[in-house]
């Protein structure tokens, strides 16, 4: 996680990194805003389409 709760960020600011297969992706907000929710921790399994962090524009 590179952001938390209350954070601003900027469109295209990295939000988070994920690991599959030990190849690192780095994950970037779509939005400009602050951070409303994160809703995983390190060592979390994802899944395609789960909603990780939320951002208010």
């Amino acid at each position: 996680m590179l952001v938390a709760v209350g954070d601003k960020v900027n469109a295209g600011q990295p939000v988070l990194i994920t690991e599959a297969m030990k190849m690192e992706t780095e994950i970037q907000a779509p939005i400009a805003g602050s951070v409303k929710g994160v809703y995983v921790v390190k060592g979390d399994r994802v899944t395609p389409g789960e909603v990780l962090i939320e951002i208010e524009a």
